[in-house]
């Protein structure tokens, strides 16, 4: 909440429920608990005055997709992140960002970041369309298809795709990107990073991309890599 709210001193305060009959918001969660808290929060955010940043954001909105559609009042603007710079929009133009894939498709356009497992239900509360959504992520180009490692299967687990198809330039949409997981579960890919990105986000691994780049240059560091993950 820094930033959308002063600053107040508290000391002396200890009791949580006098701090909220003040008007002091200790928490997010405290917030959106009272009534009429999601509204308050919302026209906070809408308020340009008031300096967010885009991880300030994704946690947010995080916390009102866990909220009753019911409840909230649909803004008329949303804080979103446009070509990298956090503003104020018509919450008609914003789209939640559910893709990874897709962003070289977001110029321009203003995102509403939140974990990729609230994304339908943020897209739900605000009435408003994902990434997914709003791409038609058709493939254009032709490509070769390719098994995966097996230190890598093992790596991401049961749910990393058996193969996936290595182009020489990746178009989608008549843009050229680095990869693309399509709606039947295929990949494809251009680059080494973006094989390893697509396999991680296919498998639900997306923090392993970097680990997945490693094995794919070099296999040679599967033991390695593998005496690494006792410290995760």
């Amino acid at each position: 909440l820094r930033g959308l709210y002063d600053e107040a001193d508290a000391t002396g305060f200890e009791d949580e429920q006098v701090l909220r009959a003040l008007g002091v918001r200790t928490s997010v969660a405290a917030l959106l608990d009272e009534p009429g808290g999601a509204a308050e929060l919302l026209d906070r955010l809408a308020d340009p005055d008031r300096p967010v940043t885009a991880a300030q954001l994704h946690a947010l909105y995080g916390a009102l997709a866990d909220l009753d559609p019911e409840r909230v009042t649909l803004p008329d603007e949303v804080r979103a992140v446009a070509d990298g710079e956090v503003r104020v929009v018509d919450a008609a133009d914003a789209v939640v960002v559910d893709s990874p894939d897709l962003l070289p498709f977001t110029s321009g356009v203003p995102l509403l970041p939140v974990r990729p497992a609230r994304a339908a239900e943020l897209a739900e509360l605000f009435q408003v369309r994902r990434l997914s959504e709003s791409v038609t992520g058709r493939v254009d180009s032709e490509g070769a298809e390719h098994d995966v490692p097996e230190p890598v299967r093992v790596l991401l687990g049961s749910r990393t795709p058996a193969s996936y198809v290595e182009h020489d330039e990746l178009v989608v949409d008549g843009v050229e990107i680095d990869w693309r997981l399509t709606d039947d579960g295929v990949l494809h890919a251009a680059t080494l990073e973006g094989v390893a990105a697509g396999l991680a986000w296919a498998a639900g691994q997306w923090p392993r991309r970097f680990e997945v780049a490693a094995l794919l240059e070099d296999e040679s560091r599967t033991d390695e890599l593998a005496r690494d993950r006792w410290f995760d």
